[in-house]
């Protein structure tokens, strides 16, 4: 049997994203599972394209309620899940449409869109929000394992670097949010408790990055940083095979990254 493939992308606007040849990426993945983040449209309005699409009969939208055309995250996904929830129990994360849990028969795959902390500004002033709504998400995560007794994931775009080895110029980016210490010590302190950054367990000296900003050159130079993740509870280890960054796939400016567990899971 195929391993199950799991991909996480930030598609910036899935509409463009379907534009710029995301169907034709989705039917070569190998992907049994995608979650997407930052889809930024009403879930009524999603791309006609994927809500049909053959082989993957299944797409959960949360769009945001907040405002039109902002956040949201989705779920494309070969295997119907026995459920699927969409609340933090907390109505400020609830209203931006940032989180999904999907239950499967042998795991449990947390889809989220973490909150980027610079403000409008660029104060980092919702960096206090990030970090209570990070906690959050794994806090909701635990409470299912423990009622479901399953092995979980975590993923999509946690807009924080974990290591200085996670983007190009570290030095340079102590005070940006993303990079802030606040936030790599709180996400260090998540992760502590049973969790495990899959692409770095596994490539732990692997220089690759999941995002670069859209100025000119900046790609091609490969000046990036390496937030978008996969953490897998400590119980899912035993059977992860595999942990990959796609940094070739455009459509985005981010990249896909994605695991591989050895089959049965789902």
């Amino acid at each position: 049997m195929a391993q199950t493939r799991i991909v996480s992308w930030n598609v910036n606007g899935i509409r463009s994203c379907v534009s710029k040849g995301f169907v034709d990426w989705l039917k070569t993945s190998g992907a049994d599972i995608v979650g997407l983040q930052e889809t930024r449209v009403e879930s009524e309005a999603f791309p006609p394209e994927l809500q049909t699409l053959e082989g993957w009969p299944h797409l959960h939208p949360v769009a945001a309620r907040s405002r039109k055309g902002y956040s949201g995250v989705a779920l494309l996904s070969r295997v119907a899940p026995v459920e699927v929830l969409t609340e933090l129990g907390d109505a400020n994360f609830d209203s931006e449409g940032r989180f999904q849990l999907a239950r499967y028969a042998g795991l449990l795959i947390a889809n989220a869109y973490f909150p980027n902390g610079s403000g409008k500004d660029r104060d980092n002033s919702r960096v206090p929000f990030k970090l209570e709504f990070t906690r959050r998400v794994f806090e909701v995560v635990e409470k299912e394992r423990r009622r479901t007794g399953l092995p979980a994931l975590i993923m999509g775009d946690f807009n924080t670097a974990p290591q200085p080895i996670d983007l190009a110029r570290p030095k340079a980016n102590e005070k940006t949010s993303g990079f802030l210490p606040q936030e790599r010590v709180d996400l260090a302190a998540c992760l502590g408790k049973g969790w495990t950054d899959t692409f770095r367990s596994l490539n732990p000296e692997a220089v690759e990055y999941s995002w670069w900003s859209q100025r000119f050159g900046v790609r091609e130079k490969n000046i990036g940083w390496r937030i978008d993740l996969v953490v897998a509870s400590r119980d899912l280890l035993p059977k992860l095979r595999r942990a990959f960054i796609l940094g070739q796939v455009r459509g985005s400016d981010h990249c896909p990254v994605g695991i591989e567990l050895e089959p049965g899971l789902l």
